[in-house]
């Protein structure tokens, strides 16, 4: 039943994304961190909805997205939309959409009354330019020039509808522990944050209690060994 209605509502989506992210949305967000646009075709508006598409489209291929959003470009004329988009914005539309929808974080099951948080930390490859080699670096088993760079990136899940609330992307060799505190802002007094051994040390714990937060953590081997021992 539940895959039922997200994919019900992943086709209402597709069927009119403008509706669901507003053209205004958008341009305002734009004006509020300075970034400036020529009108053409490929304005940030109809750049971020055919992203949109194309990720709703099982992430199809850059060359099919201009039949989606029936547009009169090329899909290499679309990678370099996307690609002069600044970070910000996506991060201020990501925002954007979690305030609009925090309502479901309070309507939404609960455990023992408590909204509950995933934490979790993950890798993407990019593709292999001096910039992004300098900025993120690659894994150690590969060789110089034969790699690809690799960015360290901390999510944040709501448990209970699986909503992404907050992204952080780090060099590759980021600890997990090393930006966990900077998720805390998006959470509200008496919240659960849940997380595997790697965001278990006293330091997190004690900060999630000044914040009046719980967090339920994997123990550490070291301590495990110790207890048993």
């Amino acid at each position: 039943m539940l895959s039922t209605s997200i994919l019900a509502a992943m086709d209402r989506i597709k069927a009119d994304v403008a509706q669901f992210l507003q053209a205004s949305a958008v341009e305002d967000i734009c004006r509020e961190i300075g970034y400036t646009w020529r009108n053409r075709a490929l304005g940030p508006v109809v750049t971020i909805h055919a992203f949109l598409l194309q990720v709703l489209h099982g992430n199809t291929a850059c060359d099919h997205v201009p039949r989606l959003v029936g547009g009169r470009f090329t899909g290499e004329a679309y990678t370099q939309a996307r690609m002069r988009l600044p970070l910000e914005l996506f991060d201020r539309l990501l925002k954007l959409v979690c305030q609009a929808l925090g309502r479901c974080h309070d309507q939404a099951a609960r455990w023992l009354g408590h909204r509950v948080w995933l934490l979790d930390g993950s890798g993407c490859s990019m593709p292999d330019t001096p910039e992004l080699q300098q900025a993120f670096g690659q894994p150690g088993n590969q060789r110089k020039g034969c790699g690809f760079p690799v960015v360290h990136v901390l999510t944040l899940f709501h448990a209970s509808t699986g909503m992404l609330q907050k992204i952080l992307l780090a060099p590759l060799r980021t600890h997990d522990l090393a930006q966990a505190w900077m998720t805390h802002n998006e959470l509200q007094r008496e919240d659960v944050l849940l997380g595997d051994r790697g965001f278990c040390s006293y330091a997190h714990l004690a900060r999630l209690m000044q914040a009046g937060l719980h967090g339920v953590f994997r123990l550490q081997q070291k301590i495990m060994t110790k207890r048993l021992s």
